[in-house]
């Protein structure tokens, strides 16, 4: 495995090189300093004088010297071709953990006529590449003096978790503050039941899945235009050194289907860019169920349902039984919603208090499974889907244990009700037991 850097020996790619540099000594990687001159075109029989490659080679070796004397090993290699085609191919030969390369940016004129090499080399390559803009900052970081503010595109497809997994590695080798942007739509609606936290929450776990327990921000963002704009925005307000995002890579009439929101950011961002294309995202672990929620109303399925919990956890864990009571909320009037509330406050404290001692009940009667530990808790809440989703949220559960009597259409009602609730706003498994068969 080894680090790419590409070179032009202009000052952009100078400067490039010194970071691709310090982040190959960090990183612990060799150093591949890559170089392509443009291949000969021989056209029919007409005489070619072949350029002489030597300053060229003289060129690249004074380069790999220089970057030698900051203690890592060099190799450099000159190459015949496009430069894009060239650096892609390159990294493809060799096992590359990524290309560093320099770029400042075009205009978006001078993007539609002839692109940018940073552009085509991020966009087509089998491997993260960091396009360098601003190199003092990430040398500051990678020499230990300051701390790199990274932020994060993300939305819920593959190449938003290549773009999560692409920046693990930095948050193993300094000091990373994390945050993600999801640019939700203007159009896109609120499901019923959900609120604007919901997607903070999702975009929440999807980076803690993938780098762990580390601090992170999110911010949510609602985008009327285009995103990469207020992705940007976002990404200034917060002085952001680097700025990681994933491509899907499309190419053709593909691309001109759906706007790329990576592409648009390498054209206008300002600072340092990590793009990860979504073939590099890392599979999906194989999830284990060790925490059940399991919701009960005291019918007579309640065994059953008990019975599968525990069959979800054959290498043991914690069912946590909860029932909910309900109570509501006060009215508007505060003279009549206090006496209306009060009323249902006596009651409710009533149903809490059958309902602890049928839970202990259900607890102490049922058969113990060794390595299964059963919890309960009785919840209040105005609506009993909201109670149980958010039970599951707070006690970490895997999967939300629910019964029904619904077999048929009959039962739609009882299944429409709480049960359908759950499964339209729950974001984790949820299992439904339905009434053995006679």
């Amino acid at each position: 495995m080894h680090l790419l850097c590409a070179t032009d020996f202009s000052q952009t790619a100078t400067t490039a090189a010194d970071v691709a540099a310090a982040l190959a000594k960090k990183l612990q990687l060799p150093l591949r300093l890559v170089h392509a001159t443009q291949d000969y075109i021989v056209m029919g029989d007409l005489p070619v004088v072949v350029p002489d490659d030597h300053p060229v080679r003289e060129q690249l070796k004074n380069e790999a010297e220089r970057l030698r004397a900051t203690g890592i090993p060099v190799v450099e290699e000159l190459r015949h071709g496009s430069a894009s085609f060239e650096i892609i191919d390159a990294a493809a030969e060799q096992p590359t953990q990524i290309i560093v390369l320099g770029s400042v940016g075009r205009g978006m004129a001078s993007r539609w006529l002839i692109g940018s090499v940073a552009e085509r080399v991020a966009e087509a390559a089998s491997v993260p590449t960091l396009v360098v803009r601003q190199a003092d900052l990430l040398l500051d970081w990678l020499q230990g003096g300051t701390s790199l503010r990274a932020l994060c595109g993300v939305d819920f497809t593959a190449s938003a978790d290549a773009a999560i997994a692409a920046l693990k590695p930095w948050i193993a080798q300094g000091r990373v503050d994390v945050a993600a942007a999801y640019m939700r739509p203007a159009q896109e609606p609120i499901p019923a039941g959900e609120r604007q936290d919901t997607y903070q929450r999702d975009v929440w776990e999807r980076l803690h899945a993938i780098l762990g327990d580390i601090p992170m921000k999110v911010y949510v963002r609602k985008v009327a235009g285009q995103p990469a704009a207020k992705f940007l925005q976002t990404a200034d307000d917060r002085k952001s050194g680097l700025l990681v995002v994933g491509t899907h890579q499309r190419h053709g009439w593909q691309r001109l289907k759906a706007p790329s929101f990576s592409r648009s950011v390498l054209a206008h961002a300002v600072t340092n860019i990590l793009c990860a294309p979504a073939a590099s995202a890392p599979a999906p672990p194989i999830p284990a169920i060790r925490h059940v929620l399991l919701a009960t109303d005291f019918t007579d399925l309640c065994t059953e349902a008990l019975r599968h919990a525990h069959s979800l956890l054959p290498s043991g864990g914690t069912i946590h039984l909860v029932h909910v009571c309900y109570e509501p909320t006060r009215g508007i009037n505060p003279v009549i919603a206090s006496e209306v509330y009060f009323d249902h406050s006596v009651a409710t404290a009533k149903s809490r208090k059958e309902a602890e001692e049928k839970l202990h009940a259900l607890t102490t009667s049922f058969h113990h499974v060794p390595g299964v530990t059963l919890t309960s808790e009785v919840l209040t809440h105005e609506d009993f889907a909201t109670a149980i989703c958010e039970a599951a949220d707070r006690k970490g559960a895997d999967v939300i244990c629910l019964g029904t009597k619904g077999h048929s259409r009959a039962g739609a009602a009882i299944l429409g009700s709480t049960v359908q609730a759950v499964l339209a706003r729950a974001h984790k498994p949820v299992f439904v037991v339905t009434p053995p068969l006679a």
